[in-house]
């Protein structure tokens, strides 16, 4: 009896994930266990392994692709079993959700859809992901004229794209000179698709700064003591087995005493209500290379420097290895995003909602040789949980913490 091998929850409310590379091919014999597929999901990679022992009869989505939450992706079954292909978990919802996950810049024509290939015969014609044949269909691409630019020349949407564009702009299909709008120069450009990590991180941003009030506060805090302190934690915990603690680990101490004395801040907003939190989950944000993570540290304001910076390490080791769970990013009241490493001086933090703060910090530097080292402090705060007056408190209170930040860790 054939089995099908779906693609399991994402736990982003179902974003697609993305196949990064298959293990076996079809016609393989495979084990209970094996793992069939590597995804990339917006916060991990995921393995998939074979439910029970049999033979790989037919995969559904090619590496690179995005595959919807819950799709099939490959069906085990018994050697010389036959594959029902016109079954709808198997071919019309793998094909057709192509229709409405298609990228705006792939919607070129607005003629009424051309029925979709099935699986079978997509399989008889020119190696082309199922995306890419449902867009040439719908613009009336020649898949012989493509030149493909994926895994053993298969013609990816972008490939589709790219020469609809290239026929849109060529002279057979401009207008007269004075009337056209189209440059008769071609632009080379490489299309990187908006997916996985990278598109929950745009979704997200866009939200924030679309359904909140935000606003941004700045201010310098003298950072000579921290700094110095920072050096001799340095110096102990290079003679010892003690992980090393850093400023940035400094920091996130700081933010997590601080925040646990404004509640106003430490919140979430709804409109049914602020929720005002008594512990302080501290979120962190982790660039990953290929997208912005954010792990949370529950009750930070209960942890010693040391114990935060242990949890601190693990979190930015598991986020860039892709190990992060759903779980290790969910329920941050407060958020830190350090750019000071990258040389950035201000910047606006967005926030990362329903959070009602985060605070950017830059890095630190001098204003004339004799000056102290100052940090520059950017809080962006929604407006609609608290006003400037609590928001200037807390950032004031933000510094008084950070520039006595070696007493602080003795009470």
């Amino acid at each position: 009896m054939a089995i099908e091998i779906r693609v399991p929850t994402t736990g982003n409310a179902g974003e697609d994930a993305v196949i990064v590379d298959w293990n076996a091919a079809e016609g393989e014999t495979v084990n209970a266990g094996d793992v069939l597929v590597v995804l990339e999901t917006a916060k991990s990679t995921v393995d998939i392994e074979a439910s029970a022992d049999g033979v790989l009869l037919k995969t559904f989505f090619f590496s690179g692709e995005d595959a919807p939450e819950h799709a099939v992706l490959a069906i085990i079954g018994e050697p010389g079993e036959t594959v029902d292909l016109s079954h709808e978990t198997c071919t019309s919802q793998n094909l057709a959700v192509a229709e409405s996950s298609e990228p705006e810049s792939a919607q070129l024509s607005s003629a009424p859809t051309a029925k979709l290939l099935n699986y079978s015969e997509s399989k008889n014609r020119i190696a082309a992901s199922p995306r890419a044949r449902v867009f040439a269909e719908r613009n009336s691409v020649d898949l012989s004229t493509v030149t493909g630019t994926g895994p053993g020349a298969r013609v990816l949407i972008m490939d589709v794209v790219a020469a609809k564009r290239d026929e849109v702009a060529s002279p057979s299909h401009a207008r007269p000179l004075e009337q056209s709008t189209i440059s008769p120069t071609k632009v080379d450009y490489t299309l990187v698709p908006v997916r996985g990590a990278r598109k929950v991180t745009a979704q997200r941003m866009t939200e924030s700064l679309q359904t909140t009030a935000q606003v941004t506060l700045t201010r310098y805090a003298k950072a000579d003591t921290m700094l110095k302190y920072a050096s001799r934690l340095r110096a102990t915990t290079e003679r010892t087995d003690v992980p090393k603690i850093g400023v940035n680990d400094l920091l996130l101490f700081a933010a997590a005493r601080t925040i646990a004395q404004h509640p106003a801040a430490n919140s979430w907003f709804s409109w049914e209500g602020i929720r005002q939190f008594s512990t302080v989950n501290l979120g962190f944000a982790v660039d990953t290379g290929e997208a912005l993570l954010v792990p949370v540290i529950r009750d930070a304001q209960t942890l010693s420097i040391g114990q935060l910076g242990r949890a601190a390490k693990k979190s930015i080791e598991r986020a860039r290895a892709g190990k992060l769970t759903n779980d290790e990013m969910q329920n941050g009241t407060f958020t830190v995003s350090n750019l000071g490493g990258l040389g950035v001086h201000w910047f606006t933090p967005v926030l990362n909602t329903p959070q009602s703060c985060i605070l950017g910090v830059g890095a630190t530097h001098q204003l004339h040789d004799d000056g102290p080292q100052l940090l520059p402090l950017s809080l962006t705060f929604d407006h609609r949980a608290l006003d400037g007056a609590a928001a200037a408190g807390l950032l004031s209170d933000l510094v008084r913490a950070i520039e006595n930040v070696d007493v602080l860790s003795a009470v």
